[in-house]
């Protein structure tokens, strides 16, 4: 059987692997998680899975940047004491590429809170971007990445709540429907207790509670865009221009 060469890893000297704990979406880990996966890594008698870098020469002192693996990077170095480490070495990421697969890899394990999430899909994708464009290269629905970013622009109470499992996608698509933020906040705290009571994820009359941010668009808006598509020829839109005047997408 033969092996394929770029799927092989190498032993890299730990001390020429630059972490930057800012680059991981995840952010910092507890003491204690690290020191749990180190004890796992030793009953297993090795990395199961090698860490990710990419060739870097932007520190100094450094050859590679660790792209995926933080946490298991820590366990090794930190408390194992490991010189080396088995890594998979990626040639010719850009930036972007390497940190979409520092998400991606999280994404599809499932590690990371929905305000990491978020976080980190700002981190990508900078205000401009488009949520449709962020979603094809994530393969995830629009309205995932469209709740996350409504979450960054919450009040600081309602995103701990998001990071504590206290609220889900669709109270957050919710509660992004609340006019005042003050109002979003009260509706979370009422939402985050009826879950920790066993009540479920949704309250009864919360739509007809608080006052909803306007959900058509004005006539004059909805004219200037029919005629701004007439006059560019477009045809065959009636689903999305419907959608758009109801001011479900931009």
């Amino acid at each position: 059987m033969k092996s394929l060469e770029q799927y092989q890893a190498y032993p890299l000297p730990a001390a020429a692997i630059y972490y930057d704990a800012a680059f991981n979406c995840r952010g910092e880990f507890t003491l204690q998680s690290v020191r749990e996966l180190a004890e796992s890594i030793t009953e297993a008698g090795r990395l199961i899975c090698p860490v990710v870098v990419q060739p870097w020469t932007k520190e100094p002192g450094f050859q590679y940047r660790l792209i995926v693996g933080h946490r298991r990077f820590r366990a090794a170095t930190e408390f194992l004491n490991w010189t080396e480490i088995p890594a998979y070495v990626c040639e010719g990421l850009s930036d972007h590429e390497a940190r979409m697969l520092n998400l991606v890899e999280n994404l599809q394990r499932k590690s990371l809170n929905i305000l990491e999430e978020a976080r980190a899909v700002q981190n990508l994708y900078p205000e401009g971007t488009s949520v449709r464009e962020a979603a094809r290269e994530l393969k995830q629905p629009t309205r995932w990445i469209w709740v996350r970013r409504q979450l960054l622009r919450m009040p600081e109470t309602i995103q701990q709540k998001a990071a504590a499992g206290l609220l889900s996608q669709s109270n957050l698509d919710t509660l992004a429907g609340i006019e005042s933020p003050a109002e979003q906040t009260a509706a979370a705290d009422k939402i985050a207790e009826a879950r920790q009571r066993g009540k479920g994820k949704f309250l009864p009359g919360l739509a007809r509670t608080y006052k909803r941010r306007q959900s058509v668009r004005p006539r004059e808006e909805i004219n200037r865009m029919i005629e701004r598509i007439l006059d560019a020829g477009i045809g065959g839109l009636p689903r999305r221009v419907a959608a758009w005047c109801a001011a479900q997408i931009s």
